[in-house]
């Protein structure tokens, strides 16, 4: 069994607290306490660390000790612009921003149109110009930035240090990702993520569905737009598997004579990617359109079934360009597929996220720099 020391104690004390004041945005140190399994000397100390930070900031109000008695209680109102991080999505010829506090809400947003890839030395320059923009904005809310997380829709292996992107053609090729971040670092000067899309607005679609479910503790995320991925929560985290393929769908199966050539594609891919799927269908005309649908979710029922029985998550959500496209004939066939295949009913629905991928980088970095903040 592993001993805590005094550090690992204080750190969790202060994590616990943190997570309370969250939660419940005006508190008095006495109505903490009662919160928690803590001394009241205990909370005091963290209390008044937090508000050296800013995090914690005095209302100027008071209220009464128990029954009226006793001396006032300061109250203390949680500073969620105290803090904030950026979040790229680099997705398509596309570039979203956004700025987000300790709640995870949306500052800022800002959108430009760019071939240029993560990986080419131009792109170096647009991230520059998009940090200075993010920075004029937090100034405005007297916050300070803390890294920045970006998503791309890329496979990342953490053990090889390559990231998989999409050439041209449907052809890959892996580039080193370490060389980038760390010009990228040197740059702007703050810490920074970077993170599969996927895996990054399953995190955001997580703290949405988990604000309004108390309890939720798995999710399976599966986008299908110019890529197949997928995104896993499990026991409230991010798995992302020994080499960080967890949820590559791309190379989910279902030939047992395929043989992927170098640098193509995975089979999934290659018959749900976008591209691919709009060369076999005719989407003007009604019999295209119910084609798609059927194929779609034939095979979208088969990735959930193969998934879930492995997993049995309750909880599934399915997003990206083919999702939006008919998303309520898609659900329903999916389900019903489903519930044919297995006879199982999992909870499947489409997202109603905005910029996901954006938030959910901005929000991983933000709680990794977090905890070193608090845990000074």
């Amino acid at each position: 069994m592993k001993s805590f020391l005094p550090h690992d104690i204080k750190d969790e004390n202060r994590k616990i607290i943190f997570d309370i004041v969250m939660q419940h945005p005006e508190l008095a140190k006495v109505e903490i306490t009662k919160k928690t399994a803590m001394s009241f000397v205990t909370v005091s100390k963290i209390v008044q660390y937090f508000e050296q930070i800013g995090i914690l900031v005095p209302t100027g109000e008071s209220r009464d000790g128990s029954g009226g008695l006793g001396r006032k209680r300061t109250v203390y109102r949680f500073n969620e612009n105290r803090y904030s991080s950026i979040g790229l999505q680099v997705i398509g010829g596309q570039i979203t921003a956004v700025l987000v506090n300790l709640h995870c809400n949306v500052l800022y947003t800002y959108s430009l149109d760019t071939d240029i890839p993560v990986y080419n030395e131009e792109f170096i320059g647009v991230f520059k110009d998009i940090v200075c923009r993010m920075r004029e904005k937090a100034e405005e809310t007297g916050s300070t930035i803390v890294g920045v997380g970006i998503g791309v829709d890329g496979a990342i292996n953490i053990r090889n240090k390559t990231i998989r992107m999409r050439v041209q053609h449907d052809k890959e090729r892996d580039y080193f990702f370490e060389p980038i971040i760390e010009k990228l670092k040197k740059t702007v000067g703050l810490p920074i993520i970077l993170e599969n899309d996927v895996n990054a607005s399953t995190v955001a679609e997580y703290r949405k569905i988990e604000e309004q479910e108390n309890g939720l503790e798995d999710l399976i995320h599966i986008s299908l737009g110019e890529g197949v991925g997928a995104g896993i929560i499990l026991n409230k985290k991010l798995h992302r598997g020994i080499h960080a393929s967890a949820g590559e769908l791309e190379y989910m199966c279902f030939d047992p004579d395929y043989i992927k050539a170098p640098h193509s594609v995975g089979w999934l891919e290659g018959k749900l990617g976008m591209r691919a799927l709009l060369n076999q269908f005719n989407l003007s005309v009604d019999s295209g359109r119910e084609a798609f649908i059927e194929y779609v979710s034939k095979h979208l029922a088969l990735i959930i079934t193969n998934i879930n029985s492995l997993l049995d998550v309750g909880t599934i959500i399915i997003s990206g360009k083919t999702a939006v496209l008919f998303p309520e004939e898609l659900l329903s066939r999916t389900q019903a597929y489903v519930k044919q295949f297995t006879d199982w009913e999992p909870s499947i629905i489409v997202s109603e996220c905005s910029h996901s991928t954006a938030v959910g980088a901005a929000n991983l970095v933000l709680q990794d720099r977090l905890m070193k903040i608090i845990s000074v």
